[in-house]
């Protein structure tokens, strides 16, 4: 299959097509494969072998190789990522360290989760809740994981790293597809179609629900925290000569057990609105969306609803050698929080958000450079300033070079500045008026390089300067109650490889190993109370080895190793687990398969008690049948 028809499928949500695309991502070549086209690094598209970032993308043929049916499971494909499962609905993302500590109400606060440019960001405390980010998994596209500042283009929060997951142009899935996964721990189904309205206007709908059992404690009783949820939603494409018109949307509802706390109701639903104009010498994209989401605790344990509005317009301008682009962009973020021991005051806002960015590309011969800069106003504590800069060099053998220094914040969330914690009538915890954003300058390097046709090859080294960030300080004569301040600091520093080796025609390896050091400090005046550890408890490093094997034409066997070292406090032994799948295509329509995950152990800890709980192995029988 020629490049050309492999770029067509990943291209068409930024491309107009003169016919519908086909496309068999499960024979991807490791050079069609160094030439998918990425678009989060400069918000345009380029080849991923040219980007100037640590970025990894998980295709669409991983995971459905992979068998994974959630996010989290296939954020586990990224050898630049940390993904932590504390129990059976709760689990954290993390990349470059500053996973969370949950003893210390630290959470994994400085990775930007995008959907189809759709932030799934929490704006109250500052992070992602991955139980309610869901799409049905054969519609994505890709993932494009960036490991690294992101603030320049995507803002704040964007601290240590972008993810952005992209669906499948609708032209892609004209057709039905009905998919059922049952096991031990989990049950799930699916069903989309998909068709054409005209030659120009194609559209899907979907729905789709699962339920996951319980994990266990560590000393083996029921942690009574399975969860099951329920979504649709549909999306419509409409391409002519030089416009495209995206729209699409979702609504969910979900039941998720709490151990002697009742069932939590989560509930959401959103809209998105995506046009994009294109002519000879500029690209013009305007996306607006409307986001509204809901827990809902029983009766007396606290309750929020979050509404958020977003609109940005962006223009990208050829010039000679030059590729210029600028916007602009608001949100609103409205929020209403019953109180109970946890308080908000005041319990509701209105929070804006605006931005101002542009970002230059300059292409000379085998260099390109690339500045920009963005100005974003926040509610709590004014305008930053998110500069960002990159350098890349393609050498003679085709290898490329790069490198890049950014600055990055992560923004005051209510939690920083409104909350107020208390124990029956003593208030032992506050938040801080004057708190600041956390700050993070950041220097990367890294290279790339495809040395033999069956090879390919990705390292980036990262030195991190951060200040600013959360601690939790005594009051100076009554010790309580204690309150949020900015009095840590550190450095972090690390490595990143992976790589990808074509051993034979029908069998590729694929390993992949983050290492990082966290030097932190405490300021002058800092009360030093939980040890450096209370901002992260991050292990020393984490790798994974894949293997995909195309045992004949239509059976193949997916095997993944992951590695995890230990964890210094709470501390917790490093862990090593397994997942695997064998799948049969039956025939043109119907594919078999049998999943399992955490093979190497009947339950293991991924935290330390009684935040971690037992994640116990998981087999699964899975068909799935398109028409």
């Amino acid at each position: 299959m020629s490049t050309g028809a492999v770029l067509a499928a990943v291209l068409l949500a930024q491309r107009v097509p003169a016919e519908p695309a086909e496309t068999d991502l499960t024979r991807l070549s490791l050079a069609d494969l160094s030439n998918v086209e990425v678009t989060s690094v400069l918000k345009s598209p380029e080849p991923l072998s040219q980007a100037a970032a640590s970025i990894f993308v998980i295709t669409h043929e991983a995971i459905m190789r992979s068998g994974a049916s959630t996010i989290a499971g296939a954020l586990r494909l990224a050898p630049n990522l940390l993904v932590t499962q504390y129990g059976s609905n709760n689990i954290s993302v993390s990349a470059r360290g500053f996973g969370g500590n949950p003893v210390a109400q630290n959470f994994s606060n400085k990775l930007l989760i995008l959907v189809d440019g759709r932030s799934v960001y929490s704006p109250l405390f500052s992070g992602v809740y991955l139980d309610t980010v869901d799409v049905v998994m054969d519609d994505i596209e890709r993932i494009e994981v960036i490991s690294g500042p992101g603030a320049t283009l995507w803002g704040a929060n964007a601290m240590n790293g972008v993810i952005n997951i992209i669906t499948r142009t609708t032209y892609l899935t004209d057709d039905t597809l009905v998919r059922a996964d049952a096991g031990n721990q989990v049950r799930l189904a699916s069903v989309r179609f998909g068709d054409k309205a005209d030659d120009e206007t194609s559209y899907r709908v979907y729905g789709k629900a699962f339920w996951r059992d319980t994990d266990r404690l560590a000393d083996g009783a029921s942690a009574d925290d399975g969860w099951g949820k329920g979504q649709a939603g549909f999306r419509m494409d409409h391409f002519s000569d030089n416009d495209s018109l995206t729209l699409q949307g979702d609504v969910y509802r979900g039941t998720e057990n709490q151990e002697a706390e009742g069932d939590l109701l989560v509930v959401g639903a959103n809209a998105l609105v995506h046009w994009q104009h294109r002519n000879d010498w500029s690209n013009v994209d305007f996306k607006a969306y409307a986001d509204q989401s809901e827990r809902i605790g029983p009766i007396g344990s606290g309750a929020f609803v979050l509404h958020t509005y977003d609109a940005e317009l962006q223009q990208t301008v050829g010039l000679g050698a030059h590729s210029f682009i600028w916007g602009a962009g608001e949100r609103l973020n409205s929020y209403d929080i019953t109180n109970t021991a946890l308080i908000f005051s005041p319990s509701s806002r209105n929070l804006t958000l605006g931005n101002v960015f542009a970002q230059d590309t300059l292409s000379l011969g085998s260099f390109r450079l690339t500045a920009g800069v963005k100005f974003e106003d926040d509610p709590y504590s004014g305008w930053s300033t998110l500069p960002d800069a990159r350098m890349s060099w393609s050498l003679p053998d085709g290898s490329v070079l790069w490198g890049a220094a950014s600055r990055a914040i992560r923004a005051v969330t209510p939690f920083d500045h409104d909350v107020i914690e208390k124990l029956g009538n003593l208030v032992y915890l506050t938040g801080d008026s004057s708190f600041s954003p956390e700050r993070v300058s950041a220097y990367e390097i890294g290279y790339r390089s495809r040395p033999a046709g069956n090879f390919s090859l990705s390292l980036a080294g990262f030195y991190n300067v951060y200040d600013d960030l959360r601690s939790i300080e005594a009051a100076p004569v009554t010790f309580v109650p204690l309150r949020w301040g900015n009095l840590l600091r550190g450095d972090t520093y690390g490595i990143e490889a992976w790589a990808n080796w074509q051993v034979t025609d029908w069998w590729v390896l694929s390993p992949g190993l983050t290492t990082m050091r966290e030097l932190l400090s405490y300021k002058p005046g800092a009360s030093q109370l939980l040890g450096l550890t209370e901002a992260t408890d991050d292990p020393g490093g984490h790798g994974v080895l894949r293997s995909s094997m195309n045992l004949t034409d239509n059976l193949t066997f997916e095997m993944a190793f992951r590695y995890v070292a230990s964890l210094p406090q709470p501390a917790l032994p490093a862990y090593t687990e397994m997942d695997a799948r064998m799948a049969w295509q039956v025939n043109k329509y119907l594919e078999v398969g049998l999943i399992g995950n955490n093979l190497l152990h009947p339950r293991h800890l991924e935290f330390a008690p009684p935040y971690g709980e037992e994640i116990s192995r998981s087999i699964m029988a899975e068909a799935l049948w398109r028409y």
